[in-house]
């Protein structure tokens, strides 16, 4: 358009000075506004120009990008030894336990039991013991480090299979709900340590997941136990039911015939 007008300003210069209607103040204006349409041209001209060369550049950018995916995509995904990574926090963690604790692993979480061979709550309730106390400011520290924006701590609270007695004088029903109580006491005591409080849950399981035979007292002080996971959402799943062995009574753990949820445990 502007190019229109401009070819009409010239051709009707002549025009207009060849019958005299045009004063001198009419012709200049319009050679200034001549000279506005050559200034705005070169200076579109000139945009032009810069916007094709980043359309070039971007243009050889996308191209670049297109063939990193390809390879990225073409090149097999390094497989991660789960095993190995286990093996080294393992190690690392029990140096810290002091013999208080057992490093356990299921399924994709990594934790650490403590069991009642040390005594965990005081009888018929959900109360700490200051020897647990010192036993979990030690894990606390340890899943401190661990935590980051994909992490997550679930507390697992187990009972034995004796019933309630005690512990219905202060309102609980039955091992679920103490074993639960009980899972609570820890994560309130792991979050006054520092772990935020919006990534640590519990679980009570009551007596329905012993690793040990009910029938002894040791296999009992076994069974009542506290179990701390850190883990992804996805690897803090539950999985499958400890196996029990039942030969001889004995109660020794056992790995899941499926293989999944699979336990692995370093004895203290």
């Amino acid at each position: 358009m502007k190019k229109l007008m401009l070819l009409a300003a010239m051709t009707a210069f002549p025009a207009l000075l060849g019958t005299g209607c045009v004063s001198t103040g009419q012709y200049d204006a319009m050679v200034k506004h001549n000279e506005t349409l050559n200034s705005e041209k070169t200076a579109l001209m000139a945009e032009n120009e810069r916007l094709e060369d980043s359309v070039t550049k971007l243009r050889g950018e996308n191209e670049r990008l297109r063939n990193a995916l390809a390879s990225a995509e073409a090149k097999p995904a390094e497989k991660v030894n789960e095993d190995e990574i286990y093996a080294k926090l393992r190690s690392m963690w029990e140096k810290e336990s002091g013999g208080d604790f057992d490093v356990i692993r299921r399924g994709g979480a990594m934790g650490v039991r403590i069991d009642d061979r040390n005594v965990l709550f005081k009888s018929g309730s959900w109360e700490l013991t200051d020897k647990t106390k010192e036993t979990l400011t030690k894990v606390a520290a340890l899943l401190e480090k661990k935590m980051d924006a994909m992490t997550f701590v679930r507390v697992d609270g187990h009972t034995d299979s004796d019933p309630v007695l005690k512990a219905k004088a202060q309102g609980i029903l039955d091992n679920i709900h103490l074993s639960t109580m009980r899972a609570m006491a820890v994560r309130t005591f792991l979050i006054s340590k520092g772990l935020p409080a919006d990534r640590v849950y519990v679980s009570g399981y009551g007596e329905h997941w012993p690793i040990s035979s009910n029938t002894t007292s040791v296999g009992k002080s076994k069974n009542r136990r506290v179990e701390i996971f850190i883990g992804t959402a996805d690897g803090l799943s539950i999985g499958d039911t400890p196996a029990v062995s039942k030969e001889g009574g004995k109660g020794s753990e056992q790995a899941s015939k499926t293989g999944k949820g699979k336990e692995t445990v370093s004895k203290k």
